[in-house]
């Protein structure tokens, strides 16, 4: 031990007896203690790599906010917003779920603080070490709620950005309904394998509602190589068989049986339980835009109503069929296929979904009619 922490030792005995010491403990502590970490501030491109904020580069207009900037911020408020801009564009960063939005496209990116011992290293290095960091589940995730196998529900706070956004896509077609409850589900095993299907090609998922926004996923290396997931390489693919470094992502409404709830929660979705009221458009799971139309294939208990609410990874897609048992290949080349189908390419509101690996179940929503509303 060093003489400065046997002096803290003899000044806290002293402290209770003289004013003098409590004093020269102040200055010691206050004075001639470690200086503070310092951290910096990043966001995720199209390419994998970690701007800092404010900084020049080649690819991108700077950010009018600096680390300094954010970390400032940050410190005053960690549940708080910035607004910026960087060129043309419009953002805001929200402290709570380290995420950015383009307050124009809606586009979302992925932001990390870390230590400047770690910031400091090589490109290559820094990126390999936030992507470990980032890679486990999303940011705004209860930490405390983390199974090592299966699945664990987390009530949503109705004051929260999060239930916010669910309500606003559910009250669009059900006016007459209100929200019960909302509840998270953290599926940490279901959420490393939708990651790992397309962070071989792709970033992890970022949120976006129901409209046609495309969303970037950048390319890093897959940490989760041990998963098992048929065919990763044809996840990889998606982008390139688009030509275009953005896939479309949305969150989608799946009504179904309340008694297949938990497997779906701790399986995924499987069109051979979930499918069984319909087949129009091809033989899988199906998603709706609308709420009202998954609300069809709702059982009633006691006057209450469950749906769920999944990221989808809806890619390009095709015209449905019944006779569909997979997406149809694509007319440039039949050894193709389209990622997805549905009921109308002019305007979709209904996605088939073939394969479950495009496919994570986000929230259980409960619900019932107005009358009979009590937000727990």
């Amino acid at each position: 031990m060093g003489a400065r922490f046997w002096f803290c030792i003899y000044l806290v005995k002293q402290a209770a007896r003289s004013q003098s010491a409590l004093l020269r403990l102040w200055y010691l502590l206050t004075h001639l203690a470690a200086p503070a970490m310092e951290y910096a501030w990043y966001w995720l491109d199209d390419s994998g790599q970690w701007i800092e904020y404010g900084e020049e580069h080649p690819d991108h207009c700077a950010a009018t906010v600096t680390s300094a900037d954010l970390e400032k911020e940050f410190l005053a408020d960690q549940k708080g917003i910035v607004l910026f801009r960087a060129g043309s564009q419009k953002y805001e960063l929200d402290f709570e779920d380290m995420v950015q939005t383009n307050l124009i496209y809606e586009t979302q990116r992925r932001v990390a603080r870390l230590p400047k011992s770690v910031s400091s290293q090589g490109g290559q290095d820094r990126s390999q070490n936030m992507a470990l960091s980032c890679s486990v589940c999303p940011p705004q995730w209860d930490q405390s709620a983390l199974p090592d196998i299966g699945f664990k529900l987390v009530q949503l706070s109705y004051t929260s950005r999060e239930y916010g956004k669910i309500k606003r896509l559910f009250e669009k077609t059900m006016k007459d309904y209100c929200i019960h409850r909302l509840q998270r589900i953290q599926n940490p095993t279901l959420w490393q394998v939708f990651q790992c299907c397309w962070c071989c090609g792709h970033a992890p998922p970022v949120i976006q509602g129901p409209t046609p926004v495309a969303v970037p996923r950048p390319l890093y290396t897959c940490m989760h190589t041990d998963l098992e997931s048929p065919s990763p390489r044809q996840r990889e693919q998606m982008k390139k068989l688009n030509k275009s470094k953005w896939v479309d992502e949305r969150l989608l409404f799946h009504g179904t049986s309340p008694s297949h709830m938990s497997a779906i929660c701790e399986q995924n979705f499987d069109w051979r339980i979930c499918g069984t009221h319909g087949t129009m458009y091809g033989k899988g799971s199906y998603f709706a835009r609308d709420a009202s139309y998954s609300h069809e294939y709702c059982s009633s208990h006691s006057g209450r109503y469950s749906m769920f609410v999944a990221h989808v990874l809806v890619g390009d897609f095709a015209q449905g069929n019944p006779e569909y048992l997979r997406p149809p290949p694509r007319p440039s080349n039949s050894n193709r296929l389209y990622d997805s189908c549905v009921d109308d390419l002019t305007d979709p509101s209904i996605f088939v979904i073939f394969e479950k690996h495009q496919i994570y179940p986000a929230y259980i929503l409960e619900y019932g009619s107005e009358g009979q509303c009590m937000i727990l």
